[in-house]
């Protein structure tokens, strides 16, 4: 230990920063971690979730898996004997205002069939969902919403006032309290209605999500030949027209358990990446190897200076075995001393409100306690595992030899102690790869060419009563100098995977169409270019009409611009409107999906919809380009501040809307950088304590060189040349494994930027050039010293 603390006062530096290196390193393992946990127990918190699964089907909507089906299949499911409950959830959450006492609050409202939430949580924190679909407007809410609505989880019996479908006001009562869903969740928090049985025979509105229990041990395989079948006999479909069936209709049932739903990218939480969370395991593990590979090299380092001390214990009676045992203690010390370093990082990254964005779900100690005591064991054993080399090593030698001699240059020990760096150099070159083309697909998520206008529109969702005097908000908007168009529609058009679909017609001339309502002036408001035809008007409001993309003519080419959408089959008679025009292609989607083959209709509900509601909830505000965007947001927001007091606006980017939609990427993508810049970090680490020892035992060398007339530069470019065949043969042998992994990061987009060439050598350049700055510095302190006084002190 006297030793140990010795080197330290020598080399204060040097042993500073690889404990630093050490926490860091710690701390990263620990945090990775309560990500991978967050994602890989994503639905965990389900009651019974081992058996529950969610219906699937393909073909309805296109050649594509699909989760949104129709309410009738809770009626056939649940007489499958292998089925103990069955029911339905709208995944799509409307936004309402509801009035309790004098307070306005928009509460989040999800539609649900009976059992209601209980079906997922098992139980209520208070009251039953036995009344909730009596028709009596009474309703579930999560602890959180009852909190925001009341004050108080303790919500049952009291009453709020809502809006009906047809404006006018009832009063609601909450028969029970939920517990809240965490974020790791498909399900929402808010207010749950129950819908009475009177629904369960719409066969037209394929847009809920139907989840089923198993019995234990039943076989999901089974209960999938089983939805079918009783989907075709619900249809006056026999089990010998089978073949006829799925030639006419091509479709496919399937049930995915809980545990996958995350993962299989189809509803709209379905946002998960199992090979990104198998990336965050391998780093979280491989960032305490590369801490112990730089703990491996420092204890290397020490010990041609240690040599001779160790080995006069031996002669003074000393045993191998203590001596052995001492040299690892030490390093177990000294890795306590990096995981308290490592715990007080982690509290002060809980503490960042920046630093948090970086992880999902909840990071404390009381929560992830398992994973605090494995971060504990595995800092303490790559302190032990770094020390057993070097006490083998240092013991390995006949005394009186090593009494004699000099160990600081040895062939062998600089050959591992080399080689132990080119593993970290190889690291290093890899990242650094991988983030420039991580880097370089976050640019083109944002910089490529939508189709539509994205930088000069602003927008929000409306309240209830701003719904009702449109043209009130558009023309006091239109009031403000920089706005050039307002529009309504549904939805944001470029920030989500999923939009309400329709399924029309049958035969050859069925289509799938992804359908987006609007008003007259929300295409010229994005912008959306039109090819053939026209743009929508004003007196399209009083007929209803369609504006296709080329996508959906393409595909379903009996359709004629100025005639009925479904001339060629059985459309509903209510959206039996004529295609007005065809816009260019754009990227509905993420870039996820392929957005060159989405079919989509931009409908304008007629009067005779008018059943339907008024579904352009949200307003679009195209500014003129070149505007101070944040004055222009301040100012908009405050048009719609005065006309409606109900609630705080607040406007948003579409932007914004594109952050949101990948944010798990872009999280991924900062947990990686982060994890390669710690990495990067430790290999300087090592290579400072390396080229610090190094030169120490080369004193009296350098001072030769320089009494003989080597200059400064001369002996830097000494020592820098030692890592120059090693830093090469680091990258030879990272450039592929860094291209590789790219490319299969990549594969989770459809459209993704190509790996560019230039990566390759500037990652060289750029993680050579840090490494010999390093050692630059390093040597140049040794090289302009006074040789007189090195040669006296050697």
């Amino acid at each position: 230990m006297k030793s140990l603390l010795y080197l330290f006062r020598r080399y204060r530096v040097a042993t500073l920063l690889n404990l630093i290196g050490l926490g860091v390193a710690v701390a990263t393992f620990y945090l990775f971690m309560t990500q991978v946990i967050y994602n890989r127990t994503y639905n965990h918190n389900i009651h019974d979730h081992e058996h529950m699964y969610r219906l699937e089907i393909y073909g309805n909507f296109g050649d594509v898996w699909g989760a949104n089906v129709c309410r009738p299949f809770v009626t056939i499911i649940k007489d499958i004997p292998q089925v103990k409950n069955v029911t339905y959830i709208s995944p799509y959450v409307n936004e309402s205002d509801v009035k309790v006492g004098n307070r306005t609050i928009t509460v989040p409202v999800i539609n649900m069939g009976m059992p209601g939430i209980e079906f997922f949580t098992g139980k209520l924190l208070s009251g039953s969902s036995k009344t909730c679909a009596d028709g009596k407007h009474n309703v579930i809410v999560s602890r959180s919403t009852a909190e925001k609505m009341f004050g108080t989880a303790n919500a049952t019996g009291k009453t709020f006032e809502g809006e009906n479908n047809n404006g006018t006001k009832t009063t609601v009562t909450v028969v029970g309290v939920s517990e809240d869903m965490p974020d790791n969740c498909t399900l929402p928090n808010g207010v749950y209605i129950c819908e009475n049985e009177s629904v369960m025979n719409e066969w037209s509105e394929w847009s809920f999500n139907v989840y089923m229990l198993l019995d234990q041990g039943a076989n999901p395989k089974k209960v999938e030949r089983a939805i079918k079948l009783a989907f075709m006999k619900a249809n006056g479909v026999s089990e010998k027209d089978e073949k006829e069936f799925d030639k006419e209709t091509n479709l496919k049932f399937r049930i995915t358990s809980m545990d996958d739903i995350y993962f299989s990218g189809i509803g709209m939480k379905d946002k998960g990446n199992r090979g990104l969370v198998d990336v965050l395991t391998v780093a979280s593990i491989f960032v305490l190897f590369i801490a112990m590979l730089n703990l491996l090299n420092l204890s290397l380092s020490e010990i041609p200076m240690r040599m001779r001390g160790i080995n006069t214990r031996r002669v003074m009676g000393a045993s191998v075995g203590s001596l052995r045992l001492n040299m690892i203690m030490e390093n177990v010390l000294f890795a306590f001393v990096g995981l308290v370093i490592g715990i007080l990082l982690i509290v002060a990254f809980q503490r960042s409100e920046t630093c948090m964005k970086l992880v999902s779900g909840d990071i404390n100690f009381s929560t992830h306690w398992v994973l605090m005591a494995v971060m504990a064991v595995s800092a303490l054993v790559v302190g032990a595992l770094s020390a057993v080399v070097p006490a083998f090593y240092s013991t390995s030698f006949t005394p009186a030899m090593v009494l004699k001699g000099s160990f600081g240059l040895s062939p062998r020990g600089r050959r591992l102690r080399m080689a132990i760096m080119a593993v970290q150099f190889c690291v290093a070159f890899a990242l650094a790869i991988y983030i420039g083309v991580m880097s370089n697909q976050s640019s083109y998520i944002f910089n490529s060419d939508y189709g539509f206008n994205k930088n000069e529109v602003f927008y929000t969702w409306l309240s209830d009563e701003a719904q009702t005097k449109k043209d009130a908000v558009r023309a006091e908007l239109k009031k403000l100098p920089f706005v050039e168009s307002v529009g309504f529609a549904q939805n944001a058009i470029g920030a989500s995977d999923n939009y309400m679909g329709w399924g029309r017609g049958d035969g050859e001339h069925r289509v799938s169409l992804q359908v987006l309502p609007c008003d007259y002036e929300y295409l010229r408001t994005m912008q959306l270019k039109i090819v053939e035809g026209r743009n929508f008007n004003e007196s399209d409001m009083k007929t209803g009409a369609y504006v296709l993309n080329k996508a959906a003519m393409a595909q379903y080419k009996w359709f004629v611009v100025g005639d009925s959408i479904g001339r060629q089959t059985d459309w509903d008679s209510q959206s039996n409107y004529n295609i007005v025009g065809v816009c260019e292609n754009f990227k509905l989607k993420s870039m996820r999906c392929d957005n060159s083959n989405v079919a989509v209709a931009f409908i304008i509900f007629g009067p005779n919809m008018a059943s339907w509601g008024d579904r352009c909830g949200q307003v679009f505000v195209r500014v003129a380009k070149n505007q101070d965007k944040l004055e222009a947001k301040r100012r908009i927001a405050e048009v719609l501040n005065k006309l409606d007091g109900s609630q705080k606006y607040e406007m948003k980017f579409l932007d914004d809307d594109l952050q949101q939609t990948y944010v798990d990427e872009f999280r991924f993508i900062s947990q990686v950088k982060l994890f390669a810049i710690i990495c990067i970090i430790i290999t300087i680490i090592g290579v400072f304590s390396l080229t610090m020892f190094e030169t120490e035992y080369r004193r009296k060398e350098i001072a030769i060189r320089k009494v003989m007339g080597s200059s400064v530069g001369a002996v830097v470019r000494l020592f820098a040349m030692r890592y120059a065949v090693p830093l090469v043969v680091a990258f030879v042998v990272a450039a592929p494994l860094g291209w590789w992994l790219s490319k299969q990061w990549l594969q989770s987009f459809a459209e993704h930027t190509p790996i560019h060439w230039w990566l390759l050598p500037l990652s060289f350049v750029g993680v050579s050039a840090v490494v010999i700055a390093t050692v630059v510095v390093q040597s140049w302190r040794v090289a302009t010293a006074n040789p007189v006084e090195s040669i006296k002190t050697e």
